[in-house]
């Protein structure tokens, strides 16, 4: 486990000094834009912890994992409904509590007072919680030392406002951890959440820990964690082949996917006291050693190479872009003032155009968001009916019994039930619509993406034709380039063009956009490429839009609200009790047809679905257009300010020349060392990728 994070800490050095280095050499050859960006990349890159949420319903022994992963007894144990809010565990050297409150006030707190503010355990607790916003406890646990903090979620099959606090977070995970147990293998709620609170790219971020396994015979151990395993991949088929149906290519990746689903037995409570009585022999046979690997291994090589491709390319990009702005300048320093300045004229005329050609471009990007929300209206519509047959599909398979009616009391219970099942239902099939309509945007944002690479081209034509001017001209004065050994030695190793092989084309601001889109849809594009994006750039610029957990939590709190209460009851023996009645089957049947109607047909009017749509669309177009926007500007800034510092170079004397001249050279060895420095990292990030 150690290795793992020191090797990915090692590359993460790599990259960050690259990235400081670079920054300097940006700074004065007046690359702002890319120095900032770089500076950007770096800090989230140094500052980014790997966030490890645990799930799980109550009772599974997930306080019990927390505590094995610390290796000490901090987060109260589950043995009832227990964590009413979220509560962190991050290291630090002294151990101590923070609690902060719903008003934005904190309270610093001895560890061993934390159940007080955080659990349900005694009323008073209860009641204490409700005013608690979040927790967090600070260890020095060896396991958070390596850049992780632990995230204790409340339990999937507690109340609604518990269950709201855990889907609030799991767009934020590197990881999760879904722990199960042997008695209860893989429960109805856990089933919902694998379905529909999660997209099925993201099981490659879940380990399924099977708690407990001391409590099974060694011998029927794998029989169970097959069982689990074969109950997961039915649970995400079920919904793969409602979403996109079985032949199609996404069903498909989905049964490769779920040929490496991560699941593993352990012993929460052995590994505990394994490691607090020093007992190395009953921690190997818990079974946590391999579980921690496992988790280390997700983070780092997993995620964490992910994290750091994105940084890798900006490092290989503007590399290429400062030598070429070095190359002009040194080409330069010789040139006629009057010829140069006719390519000076030339090249500001052909930036212009193409900054008005780009704003163009991108605006017709950004007004298709909102003309594809327009022609999906139809398949919203379509959406509402498919629920509503979907629900009226499964209340029609509701078992009514002549002892579910038979009295308020036996009604009341049954009521009480149905209504859950039948909100669950519509939730799982609102799901089912939103997904068919996410993968509807994924689609043809790729496609309205890739239409952008003719304008790619048209704008790589022209930004390398103003560095050709610039090098003709001093070429016809006899002036052979002094960065041509140093450019030629770039090129045969691979390096200059690093980020090109790791994700795709050369294009500048789309090439790796549209590669990565071909390989891994949206998240894909999102991952890396020239472009500039990066996991870490996803949340700062389009929150949880890019990373969508299911079904959208506007509709949550609408069906909840619309179909609160107990519906039966209220509507059969709501009347004075001189005209109750017996209720039967049919009358209660006919009652659960209208009230799901009901929920759904108010849901239409309020048009949730169309809304949520509307900004989904909008903010993926405009998001994308943005960030491909500025890539291109950034380019087209620098191109003026090279053109500036030529200027300038022109009318210095030959003393003042001499030294930029050896400036430039110093730079050139510098950006030398940094990609010879960095390719060992984007040798194993393309080895990595080649991979999986």
């Amino acid at each position: 486990m150690e290795s793992n994070y020191k090797n990915y800490q090692s590359m993460v050095t790599a990259v960050t000094t690259g990235i400081n280095r670079l920054d300097g050499v940006c700074r004065h050859l007046s690359m702002d834009a890319q120095a900032d960006d770089l500076n950007s990349i770096g800090e989230r890159l140094e500052n980014h912890i790997f966030s490890v949420g645990i799930m799980g319903e109550f009772k599974r022994g997930k306080s019990t994992v927390i505590n094995a992963m610390l290796g000490s007894e901090i987060v109260p144990a589950d043995i009832m409904p227990c964590s009413a809010t979220l509560n962190y565990i991050k290291w630090d050297a002294s151990k101590h509590a923070r609690v902060r409150f719903k008003d934005g006030t904190t309270k610093d707190i001895p560890v061993e007072e934390l159940s007080d503010y955080i659990t349900k355990i005694t009323e008073e607790s209860e009641r204490q919680a409700e005013n608690v916003e979040d927790a967090t406890v600070y260890y020095p646990c060896r396991f958070c030392q390596n850049g992780v903090q632990i995230i204790d979620t409340p339990g999937l099959n507690d109340d609604e406002r518990m269950n709201a606090i855990s889907e609030s977070v799991i767009p934020t995970l590197d990881a999760i951890i879904m722990v199960t147990v042997p008695g209860s293998p893989f429960g109805i709620s856990e089933a919902e959440f694998v379905r529909n609170k999660i997209m099925t790219s993201d099981l490659g971020r879940i380990i399924f820990v099977v708690n407990k396994i001391d409590t099974v015979d060694e011998d029927e151990r794998d029989r169970i964690i097959n069982h689990i395993k074969s109950k997961i991949k039915t649970s995400v088929l079920e919904k793969m082949k409602a979403v996109y149906g079985e032949d199609s290519e996404e069903y498909r990746g989905a049964m490769d996917k779920l040929a490496g689903i991560r699941i593993i037995g352990v012993s929460a409570k052995q590994a505990l006291k394994g490691k607090l009585k020093d007992d190395q022999k009953l921690l190997e046979q818990s079974g946590f050693p391999a579980f921690e690997d496992l988790l280390s291994k997700l983070l780092t090589e997993e995620r964490g190479l992910l994290e750091l491709i994105h940084p890798v390319n900006q490092i290989m990009s503007t590399g290429r872009t400062s030598l070429e702005t070095i190359e002009n300048r040194l080409n330069a320093l010789n040139m006629d003032a009057e010829e140069f300045k006719m390519v000076q004229k030339e090249s500001i005329s052909k930036i212009k155009e193409t900054r008005k050609k780009k704003k163009e471009e991108i605006k017709a990007l950004k007004a298709k968001g909102k003309t594809l929300y327009i022609d999906l209206l139809p398949r919203v519509d379509s959406a509402y009916e498919d629920v509503k047959n979907a629900v009226f599909d499964y209340v029609g398979s509701i078992p009514i019994t002549e002892e579910s009616c038979a009295n308020q009391a036996a009604l009341d219970a049954f009521s009480e039930k149905v209504n859950g099942d039948i909100q669950k239902q519509i939730e799982d099939s609102f799901s089912i619509a939103t997904e068919r309509l996410m993968n509807e945007v994924d689609t043809q944002l790729g496609k309205d993406v890739e239409r952008l690479k003719s304008f790619g081209n048209e704008f790589n034509s022209i930004v390398q034709g103003i560095h050709l001017e610039l090098n003709t001209a001093s070429s016809s004065k006899g002036i052979s380039s002094p960065l041509g050994s140093a450019r030629d030695a770039l090129i045969e190793t691979g390096i200059m063009y690093g980020a090109v092989a790791i994700l795709g084309d050369a294009l500048p601001g789309v090439g790796g956009l549209i590669s990565g889109w071909r390989d891994h849809g949206l998240k894909g594009a999102l991952v890396g490429g020239v472009s500039g994006y990066g996991i870490g750039m996803l949340a700062a610029t389009v929150a949880g839009a890019f990373l969508p957990v299911g079904l959208p939590l506007i509709l949550i709190t609408g069906i909840a609200s619309t179909f609160g209460g107990k519906m039966v009851t209220n509507l059969i023996f709501g009347r004075k009790k001189k005209e109750q009645k017996t209720a039967s089957a049919e009358d209660i049947r006919t009652t659960l047809f209208n009230s799901a109607e009901k929920c759904i047909d108010d849901l239409r009017s309020q048009q949730y679905l169309e809304k949520w749509l509307k900004e989904f669309c909008e903010t993926s177009y405009q998001s994308v257009a943005e960030n491909i926007d500025q890539e291109w500007e950034n380019t087209l800034v620098t191109l003026e300010g090279s053109l500036s510092q030529i200027e300038a170079d022109i009318k210095m004397n030959e003393s003042n020349k001499k030294n930029v001249q050896d400036t430039m050279n110093d730079y050139v060895r510098i950006i030398n060392e940094v990609m010879g420095e960095v390719q060992p990292v984007r040798d194993r990030l393309s080895s990595a990728l080649n991979e999986n």
